[in-house]
């Protein structure tokens, strides 16, 4: 498999990115339809309020990382589920990498918060569906979206990265994984 990272980021107004791009409600009813709702401690439900996780910052720092494959590695993908897997797979590879930056941005800037992709912590399961604490909640971050954030919008917009999924089975041309850091 091979694939290209490249990284593209913008600051905004905190009170602004908020306001244009915060919807919990909406996005609240996207993660009742997933199969994972509940499942995953950086999922909803919640026992904080999302409308307010993101209040009281003045800046954001909105980052893409774009992965994007190359022709052979596209081709080589037969089905909807080995177009899947890579993806998955490159997606992890590539965080595994980021997520520690993150964790060091956060640190460098003290009263910050980092949002970031998913969470993919726990490789043997999240605790929450056998009704277990998080393993690791000094390092729980919620993903954008899970917290009301409209990912597609404000990539497009602030980034003018266009977010791409498979409607076929193929693997898409690039994916990317959007974080932000509120300070």
């Amino acid at each position: 498999m091979k694939y290209s990272v490249t990284q593209k980021e913008t600051m905004i107004g905190a009170a602004e990115f908020i306001a244009r791009y915060r919807d919990v409600e909406r996005f609240l009813e996207y993660c009742l339809q997933c199969p994972g709702y509940g499942k995953s401690w950086g999922c909803p439900p919640f026992d904080f309020d999302p409308c307010t996780v993101s209040d009281g910052f003045k800046t954001v720092k909105l980052m893409g990382t774009i992965i994007e494959f190359d022709e052979a590695t596209r081709a080589s993908c037969k089905s909807a589920e080995q177009s899947a897997a890579m993806g998955r797979e490159a997606m992890e590879e590539v965080w595994k990498t980021w997520l520690p930056q993150l964790y060091e941005m956060e640190r460098e800037t003290p009263g910050s918060r980092c949002f970031t992709f998913r969470c993919v912590l726990c490789p043997e399961g999240c605790t929450r569906p056998e009704g277990k604490p998080c393993r690791h909640p000094e390092l729980l971050r919620h993903s954008l979206e899970s917290v009301g954030f409209d990912i597609v919008a404000m990539t497009r917009d602030l980034l003018g990265i266009e977010l791409e999924w498979s409607t076929d089975g193929s693997l898409p041309k690039h994916l990317t994984l959007v974080t932000a850091l509120f300070s």
